[in-house]
């Protein structure tokens, strides 16, 4: 019975990845270049692993403070503080939850101490703190209600938060551009101490001040109205979806922009450092290949014998060429599935025993933040079978172009 060439060449190229010619023994050069790509892969699919709970982290901390989508007023003027308005923009499918916050900045001054610091002020109802989970980022303390003994209270950055010594229960001064251009010092706030909250983020952790509504009220918009409007889009919409719907419900003096387009340049550094890391990790896969083609490329040398007896019986160099091909082929794909399962196993080491610790400065995080992505680690290993193949196509184009003469003289 006739033997289908593809069944031939690959169980040629498997007999000749697992045993030397001459020895009669596994081919330690085969064992080699399958490490190589095991190790290239394994690698890649814990950083990317790394890498995406990095990025994992930061979004749920960039959208817990900032909200995934925002309505921002596109003029001087303010959000009109029309309830019917925002009842209209909460009616819409897309969206889940509208909040509306007040935002400024200001210079925050302890007079017990006579410590003064610049910060950014946002008003928020304590629904909103509670309902976008930013109450399990505190660290101590309670979310900012609107009396504390007579006057609101503050919660501030941990990192500002130390800078006023975590002084709980002392007042506050918050000092808005506008009270430094009048002559009675109106518009200036007054809270007190009640809380540290831990975004994650240190820019915003050095900066921000949460504020009743209110109280952030009669420091920038004694008239009224909003700075702008949080939108909590529904779960069974994707966020593009959700600012379709607002862009159309919103007038045109309004602009609708998401947690990324208000972070431009955070986006835009986490993309490109995922990116970077993929090449450059992929390039441990790409050293490997050059491995490869030296390994097949002795295969072809030893076994030039092999090749003239069965172009002697018949064969083409189709079946030559698929033979080494299968040879590349068989490493990249049992480095690529190794690789994969080692990696897995490391991420969950790293992620699950605190084996790797992060220094106290991430105070955040006990041990690395991990998120396995199925497309890449999917790509990782397709990547390695891809660069293996191509390293074996030079050496199985020259074993295939063999004169079988040339091969039965040695």
């Amino acid at each position: 019975m006739e033997v289908p060439l593809v069944t031939l060449s690959w169980k040629l190229a498997w007999r000749y990845l697992r045993r030397h010619p001459q020895r009669k023994r596994l081919a330690f050069a085969s064992v080699v270049s399958t490490a190589g790509v095991t190790l290239g892969v394994a690698a890649l699919v814990i950083v990317m692993s790394v890498l995406g709970g990095l990025a994992e982290f930061i979004s749920n901390s960039v959208k817990a403070v900032d909200a995934p989508v925002a309505v921002l007023s596109g003029n001087s003027s303010p959000i009109p503080g029309d309830s019917a308005f925002i009842a209209s923009l909460q009616s819409l499918p897309q969206v889940q939850s509208v909040y509306p916050f007040i935002e400024g900045e200001a210079v925050a001054r302890m007079p017990s101490r006579n410590i003064e610091a610049g910060c950014l002020i946002r008003g928020v109802t304590e629904n909103s703190f509670l309902s976008t989970g930013l109450d399990t980022m505190l660290i101590w303390g309670s979310p900012p209600s609107a009396q504390e003994n007579d006057l609101p209270g503050a919660v501030l950055g941990v990192y500002l938060s130390e800078d006023f010594m975590h002084s709980v229960g002392d007042t506050i001064l918050f000092f808005p551009p506008s009270a430094f251009f009048s002559s009675g010092r109106t518009g200036v706030g007054r809270a007190v101490l009640v809380g540290s909250i831990e975004t994650g983020l240190p820019v915003n952790d050095r900066k921000i001040v949460y504020l009743p509504l209110e109280t952030a009220a009669r420091m920038f918009l004694p008239g009224g109205g909003y700075t702008g409007l949080f939108i909590e889009p529904e779960t069974s919409f994707t966020q593009e979806q959700t600012v379709s719907a607002l862009k159309a419900a919103v007038p045109d003096s309004m602009s609708v922009l998401t947690w990324q387009q208000r972070n431009p340049a955070l986006y835009a550094s986490l993309k490109l450092e995922r990116l970077g890391t993929f090449a450059a990790i992929l390039l441990i896969t790409l050293v490997a290949s050059f491995n490869i083609t030296g390994t097949i490329a002795r295969s072809v040398v030893e076994r030039r014998r092999d090749i003239a007896v069965l172009k002697a019986m018949g064969a083409n160099r189709q079946l030559i060429l698929r033979v080494f091909l299968w040879e590349g082929m068989l490493v990249g794909s049992i480095g690529a599935l190794s690789g994969v399962l080692l990696g897995l196993a490391g991420c969950w080491i790293i992620g699950s025993t605190g084996i790797i610790q992060l220094p106290d400065v991430y105070s955040f995080h006990d041990s690395f933040p991990m998120k396995i992505s199925f497309l890449a680690v999917f790509t990782a290993g397709g990547a390695a079978v891809l660069i293996s193949l191509l390293a074996a196509l030079v050496p199985a184009t020259r074993a295939s172009g063999l004169e079988p003469t040339k091969g039965l003289r040695q």
